[in-house]
């Protein structure tokens, strides 16, 4: 595989995950919950492309809108991936804890045993990495103020950014289809398919180190 071919399916992927995520997030977001695994799933897959950004970056010389269009949202990305990291594809010890500080609420929680207890319980632990995302200098590093998302303007405020961000970063998975499709390597006639389908036969498998 190739590395114009590796970004082509990684994008792919990312420009499915993102798409799925926008349709059922544009919904109402109520008690029962359903969205919450939708939110972490984009999350997951923008800080995917963030990810893929530094592998990508030789595209730009040819594609400068591409370049354009990552820039102008490279600081989303960069805090989609933070909320990624500590909330959405990983449960961060230290966060749990500070949103145990934050919101003594948490200590309801074992008398709910309905399903929007965790759903208030994940609201809680994401807002409370929405706060942890500070500057060098205390200042928040993405809203202008500290996220109470159990108030309505400042949910507003987060689903407006996820909201924006998604559609942003599937329109430059789109640019990324276009670019490197053509690129890929066809399967080709029958004595290639052939041969395509006997090296998959010699296959060995390993267990994946994290990162690779």
């Amino acid at each position: 595989m190739t590395p114009i071919e590796r970004i082509y399916f990684t994008s792919r992927i990312i420009h499915g995950d993102l798409s799925s995520a926008d349709g059922e997030l544009s919904g109402q977001l109520g008690s029962a919950g359903t969205w919450v695994p939708f939110i972490k799933t984009a999350l997951m897959a923008l800080g995917n492309l963030a990810d893929l950004e530094g592998p990508m970056r030789f595209l730009y010389r040819d594609a400068p809108e591409l370049a354009d269009q990552m820039k102008a949202i490279d600081a989303d990305l960069q805090f989609a991936k933070y909320l990624r990291n500590v909330f959405g594809g990983h449960l961060n010890e230290t966060l749990i804890a500070k949103a145990y500080e934050w919101r003594p609420e948490l200590r309801m929680l074992p008398d709910i045993r309905e399903l929007n207890g965790t759903v208030m319980l994940n609201v809680f632990v994401l807002e409370t990495a929405i706060n942890t995302y500070v500057a060098q200098d205390g200042q928040h590093g993405m809203f202008s103020s500290e996220t109470d998302l159990v108030y309505p303007p400042d949910m507003e405020r987060f689903c407006m950014w996820l909201s924006t961000t998604v559609r942003a970063a599937i329109r430059i998975c789109d640019m990324l289809g276009e670019i490197t499709h053509v690129s890929v390597t066809p399967l080709g006639e029958r004595a290639d398919m052939f041969e395509a389908y006997k090296a998959a036969g010699l296959t060995a498998f390993a267990r994946i180190r994290k990162g690779r």
